[in-house]
């Protein structure tokens, strides 16, 4: 490679980005279109993305650079046009290839420098995906065309990466660059503001450093099994996942071979799949992954390490300006969100007019063409302001979503408290949002045929009350064994005035008779429906969201509703202001 200086860190920062960016959004905009396939019958392209990415491990090595920018700056300009990544995933399957191509010719501490780059943008975003917020999708677009810029000046053929280098990608797909997906794979269910930028910091310390341990590489390779190892020691992966990370970091060079390209895709996207299984397995087809992305990471790093084992090689080290000024940029955009966003909850005072709301958030995906809604949520509840929310389908580090945090950055942008229960491996779950303070008083999951199912208890000290959050399975029989746990759970001390969330019950299903035995439905009229799909003339509308109140509780419902026009979820937002004794 024949750029100058300035050319290679511009290239670096693009190559990182690209490198993280098009990981999320093809592995993300894959899974919401299989969503709609599976779930709906829709014909969206999600196997047409898995071909073109083996199609892109095939020709890469015969594309020129001018080739590979024109792609890096064609992806940057989709993305800074749209989020929609049922179809962006597409061209993100050219882009992965691509950017693994500069992976291979690059100092490892230019694409030290990209990675920290994308998690400076992570930092700015407040844990939500950047290309959805606009003032960092600019940042993250022009990145990619500063990278492409510097690409294009070059004459000459794309390198073709081999399997290391998609081991080494499918490694960082697993979220181990990502503060929130460690934080909350370590059981850290609720944390704010401060802990996340710390945690970013000391992230971007391990990707800068990583570079340092390459010239002793059977080192790192112990460090990247023992430190994915401690993800069984829980909380010892705090620390154990950050020497992981600089150990995959420092073996890049060592998995630069050039053969097995296709072979290497194939099996990046057969450990993206197991990582959804261990999410939503059962619906998948894949129930033995559920609750194993612990075992899975680990076997991925043992594969990465042994791929690289025996091929020591010579590395340019970082120098401390090269450490330095990538690691101010994260302290850069550390100050600047502490000092626009809320650091930690801002509570309110107690009062008798409270508004609930219930609203299942589709796991940070709009419902038609698997846009990202972070920014859309947090316009729509700045407008609204509801004093407690029930939400449902809330993820916080997840593969599928771009490991998207919903409750820090619900919590930094509104200042909002939360109590957090995942359901599946500490990243996806339901959550309760709050202007006071909240307590868990107990937690389970629901007995499932399906993917498991939680329900949460807190409580709410200034205000005297409790509540039971719940989202329900997806058949009748299910849903009538979950109810008759579910009236249990809420009924044992201390009892719960409010039930409330996704129950997936029609108003006459036996679930529904089950838990208005001692719960009434806080509304008279239910609304024409509260979860919604429409798409190419199918039209499917459901009444399964519900806010029940204690029978015997002598609180009122002084208004009542559904915002059935918002179409930032597939569920509508189902509300009431409840006047308490």
């Amino acid at each position: 490679m024949n750029l100058d200086e300035r050319d290679k860190i511009l290239l670096g920062l693009g190559t990182g980005v690209l490198l993280a960016s098009s990981l999320r959004v093809f592995v993300a905009g894959a899974y919401s279109s299989l969503e709609k396939t599976f779930f709906y019958g829709m014909n969206f392209p999600s196997g047409l993305g898995i071909l073109l990415l083996l199609l892109a491990a095939f020709l890469v090595g015969r594309l020129s650079r001018k080739v590979g920018a024109a792609i890096m700056a064609a992806y940057a300009l989709v993305l800074l046009a749209t989020d929609a990544t049922e179809y962006v995933h597409l061209l993100a399957a050219f882009a992965l290839p691509v950017a693994l191509a500069l992976v291979k010719e690059l100092d490892v501490k230019y694409l030290a420098m990209g990675l920290v780059a994308d998690l400076s943008l992570r930092v700015l975003a407040v844990g939500a995906e950047p290309a959805d917020f606009p003032y960092t999708r600019v940042v993250l677009t022009l990145f990619l065309l500063l990278g492409a810029y510097a690409l294009w000046k070059e004459p000459g053929t794309l390198k073709k990466p081999g399997f290391g280098l998609y081991a080494f990608a499918a490694l960082l797909e697993l979220g181990l660059i990502y503060p929130n997906a460690v934080m909350r794979y370590s059981g850290m269910t609720v944390y704010y503001l401060p802990e996340f930028v710390g945690f970013s910091l000391l992230l971007a310390l391990a990707i800068l450093l990583g570079p340092y341990l390459a010239r002793k590489p059977t080192v790192a390779m112990a460090l990247l099994i023992i430190g994915s190892a401690t993800l069984f020691l829980k909380p010892l992966s705090l620390v154990g996942l950050p020497l992981a990370l600089a150990s995959a970091i420092a073996l890049v060079k060592n998995a630069k071979g050039s053969r097995g390209g296709i072979i290497g895709a194939v099996y990046l996207f057969l450990v993206a799949t197991l990582a959804l299984g261990a999410y939503v397995g059962r619906d998948i087809g894949l129930p033995f992954m559920e609750d194993r992305l612990e075992a899975l990471i680990l076997a991925v790093s043992i594969i990465y390490a042994l791929n690289t084992y025996g091929k020591g090689t010579e590395v340019s080290l970082p120098s401390v300006k090269e450490v330095a000024g990538p690691l101010l940029g994260v302290v850069v955009a550390s100050v600047i969100v502490l000092a626009l966003f809320n650091a930690g909850p801002t509570y309110d005072e107690a009062k008798k007019d409270v508004l609930v709301w219930t609203y299942n958030v589709h796991q940070g995906f709009g419902p038609y063409d698997g846009t990202f809604n972070g920014y859309e949520l947090v316009n729509l509840l700045s407008e609204k302001n509801p004093d407690i929310w029930f939400a449902q389908e809330v993820v916080g580090g997840m593969i599928g979503n771009g490991y998207q945090d919903v409750p820090l950055f619900i919590s930094a942008h509104l200042g909002y408290a939360y109590e957090y229960k995942p359901a599946i491996e500490g990243t996806y779950g339901i959550a309760v949002f709050s202007h006071w303070h909240m307590k868990t008083e107990a937690e389970l999951n629901l007995p499932s045929m399906g993917q498991a199912r939680p329900a949460q208890k807190v409580s709410i000290e200034e205000l005297g009350v409790t509540l039971v959050n719940v989202h329900m399975g997806l058949s009748e029989e299910e849903r009538a064994m979950q109810a008759e746990e579910l009236l249990k759970f809420a009924e044992a001390s201390p009892v719960a005035q409010i039930i409330a969330g996704d129950t997936n019950a029609e108003p006459d299903e036996r679930a529904i008779e089950i838990l208005t035995r001692d719960y009434k439905d806080a509304f008279p009229e239910r609304p024409p429906y509260t979860f919604l799909w429409e798409r190419n003339g199918v039209r499917d509308e459901e009444n399964i969201d519900y806010i029940l109140l204690k029978r015997d509780w002598p609180a009122r419902v002084k208004d009542y509703g559904c915002l059935c026009d918002i179409e930032v979820s597939d569920h509508r937002p189902v509300w009431a202001v409840i006047e308490l004794p």
